[in-house]
């Protein structure tokens, strides 16, 4: 406590009898003790780090939670290049412009990815995702390539064209005779009674 110091005891002469602190507990004044106050460089420590802690949950939910697109993402890429090798293969293109086409179709679907990777989103095909709650971004995907990348046209129905041909001679309006009723066996060839 604050009051002056005192000697230390040595020996016996000098000693009080008595309890070691006796001697200060008479002498202390009757207020109540005074507590210490805290300084200003404390408080503002304080108050700094709180408000470093809340700008930094601020900037990682504004810099991770901000996308729409979710972080982890599957893609079925079987089906995209499936459709457009079909499409492409009932076109009328010619060989050279089909590779042609499909070289920039499979490059624009590398560069998507790419952007979404460096962006990043991890994306996973579709056809390894054995189970999960993982987003499909296939149609997402499709859209952003057709965007660029144009879809081919079915060609249209000519003399030779096979299916066509079919199609037209099932309908009975295709060229050649069409087939004449009981020419072909059934009711129409039964004996007459």
């Amino acid at each position: 406590m604050a009051g002056k110091p005192r000697a230390a005891a040595t020996g016996g002469e000098n000693a009080a009898p008595g309890p070691l602190f006796e001697a200060d507990v008479a002498a202390a004044p009757a207020s109540p003790p005074q507590r210490a106050r805290l300084g200003a460089a404390p408080v503002a420590l304080v108050a700094a780090l709180v408000a470093a802690g809340l700008w930094g949950a601020w900037v990682t939910k504004s810099v991770l939670g901000s996308h729409d697109r979710p972080a982890i993402a599957k893609v079925q890429l079987s089906g995209i290049v499936g459709e457009y090798v079909q499409a492409q293969a009932r076109s009328a293109t010619p060989p050279e412009q089909v590779t042609t086409e499909t070289r920039a179709f499979m490059s624009e679907i590398q560069r998507n990815l790419e952007r979404r990777g460096a962006a990043g989103q991890i994306v996973l095909v579709g056809e390894a995702v054995v189970a999960g709650n993982v987003p499909d971004i296939t149609a997402d995907v499709r859209r952003e390539v057709y965007a660029r990348v144009r879809m081919p046209q079915q060609a249209a129905a000519s003399g030779t064209d096979v299916m066509g041909a079919m199609r037209a001679a099932m309908s009975g309006s295709g060229p050649g005779p069409a087939p004449q009723a009981g020419a072909l066996g059934g009711q129409g060839n039964a004996p007459a009674n």
